[in-house]
């Protein structure tokens, strides 16, 4: 494994498809809620940390963010826009909560690390984290050090929602597939909607998660209709394996070089926000009457990705998941950053007056 960066391209692939595959098969087998992810994204930071040079081209990644986007479409009620409107104010008011909650554990971890403390508010602030180290970067900030707190967030809440998923939803996963026979028409159907997405990523930039939510949108639309959009199995374990090493392989080591002093602390500060989310999940579901689970996974700042597919898995309440973690996603993208940099301000000390 040591001589894994000397490996040919081809031949680091050829392991990365097969191994994901089948790990992911594994823990699915086992009954892992969102296994068929989290087995190629284990094997995918074995292979950053040993060195792996090859990365996930940007096309790929936006076909299988387009392909998860359709099934979870499948998965989601008609009724999921009226019950938005519904509880609007209320998805509004723990947007906030969330958005708070990572400064906080920013200003936290800068407390017990020496990090500079916009540099972790904009490690853990919630969102795209490509967006937001690409800002950070223009900044003039450390970007490294947000890419790696980043990372570490976004595998910490993708690992702890699977313990919890296991623990309040049971071992039994829920079959990742649409529910009518999948044939070839719904399968080229399912490619082109993933196809659009990835052309909305390249020609919309402006529009946060274009990849996942114009196929979700446009899947979600045709499925209302009557339309067949199932997809087969490898299809979805292909997508799957796609955003699983995607994570994976960004955990390099110079990547853990550059956080390693700071990781015990940083670990800590994932699992508090983590706990703050629970907090306010729990609350949620109190007020809004749905699951502790499906409240839990609708505040938690992960990948919208990831969390929904967690999320079918775990035979939540997608809807619900997916209208706060889709809500927060716009909210945090069109106004995270400034938002960030006026809490930053506020709590700069005031020069004394002459």
């Amino acid at each position: 494994m040591k001589r894994i960066a000397v490996w040919p391209a081809w031949l680091q692939w050829a392991v990365l498809a097969v191994g994901g595959l089948a790990a992911g098969q594994g823990l699915q087998a086992l009954g892992l809620p969102a296994g068929l992810m989290v087995g190629p994204l284990i094997l995918g930071a074995i292979f950053g940390l040993r060195g792996a040079q090859v990365r996930m081209p940007r096309p790929a990644y936006q076909a299988a963010q387009g392909i998860a986007g359709c099934l979870i479409a499948l998965h989601i009620d008609p009724g999921i826009l009226a019950r938005a409107v519904e509880l609007g104010p209320v998805l509004g008011i723990f947007v906030v909560l969330t958005f708070l909650a990572a400064c906080a554990t920013g200003l936290i971890a800068a407390a017990w690390t020496g990090i500079d403390r916009e540099v972790a508010i904009w490690g853990f602030l919630p969102g795209m984290a490509g967006t937001v180290i690409a800002i950070s970067h223009e900044r003039g900030l450390d970007s490294r050090m947000v890419a790696f707190i980043q990372i570490l967030r976004l595998m910490m809440v993708i690992s702890s929602m699977v313990g919890v998923a296991m623990l309040l939803a049971g071992t039994g996963a829920h079959p990742l597939s649409g529910t009518a026979a999948p044939g070839l028409l719904s399968t080229l159907r399912a490619g082109g909607i993933a196809a659009l997405g990835v052309a909305a990523a390249r020609w919309l930039p402006a529009l946060p998660a274009g990849a996942s939510l114009v196929p979700l949108t446009l899947a979600a639309g045709l499925s209302v209709a009557g339309v067949n959009i199932a997809m087969p199995g490898w299809l979805v374990a292909a997508a799957f394996l796609g955003l699983g090493l995607q994570i994976g392989l960004r955990f390099t080591p110079e990547l853990m070089r550059t956080g390693l002093r700071a990781l015990p602390a940083l670990v800590a500060a994932s699992l508090l926000l983590i706990l703050f989310c629970a907090g306010s999940g729990m609350l949620l579901s109190w007020i809004a009457d749905v699951d502790p689970l499906s409240a839990l996974l609708a505040t938690v700042p992960g990948s919208i990705d990831s969390i929904a597919i967690i999320a079918i898995g775990a035979e939540a309440d997608v809807a619900f998941v997916m209208t706060l973690q889709t809500i927060r996603l716009f909210a945090v993208a069109l106004l995270g950053p400034m938002a960030a940099m006026l809490f930053l301000r506020l709590l700069r000390p005031r020069p004394p007056a002459d």
